[in-house]
């Protein structure tokens, strides 16, 4: 069994505009940008070929993501950026993965992307910053990940266009 997930890629620029931020606090574990991504639906114990054929079949429009408007923590310890503008989205993807049996018991969306997990401290340097900016999500991700002592490894499996906004 594998651990996917569906995801929005983040686009260079934002990568880029994001880059920006200092993240060089040692009690922070920081995620690797290149990873960067917003989880549309979180899969923990999956067949990756049945899943692949769900996502193959996901229509879905694409949305704007609004990021901001500062950095937080969401849980005890993930430093994230919030991200809005993806509910309609995320539903559209859960829907056409149902009922698969690892959505059982699954939270509820909260669109963000990850910069960190906080190891040993109580608070972020970050925590508070604002931030902002915006994009149109053209297109889901199917990503592989396996966890590792350095963290997880994400692989692509398969993309997927989505339809423009407006037709």
């Amino acid at each position: 069994m594998a651990r996917a997930f569906i995801s929005a890629p983040i686009p260079a620029q934002v990568v880029i505009e994001l880059r920006r931020l200092n993240r060089s606090q040692p009690e922070v574990q920081w995620t690797n940008p290149d990873q960067w991504h917003v989880t549309l639906q979180f899969l923990e114990h999956c067949d990756i070929e049945v899943i692949e054929e769900s996502f193959l079949q996901i229509r879905a429009k694409s949305s704007t993501a609004v990021l901001g408007p500062r950095i937080s923590l969401l849980g005890r310890n993930n430093l994230v950026v919030p991200v809005g503008g993806l509910t309609d989205l995320a539903h559209q993807v859960q829907t056409s993965v149902e009922p698969h049996e690892s959505l059982k018991n699954q939270l509820s969306f909260v669109g963000h992307l990850t910069l960190g997990r906080l190891k040993d401290a109580n608070r972020a340097k970050l925590e508070g910053t604002p931030v902002s900016g915006s994009f149109v999500v053209t297109e889901l991700e199917l990503v592989q990940s396996v966890l590792g002592a350095g963290g997880p490894t994400h692989t692509t499996v398969n993309r997927l266009s989505l339809s423009p906004q407006f037709e």
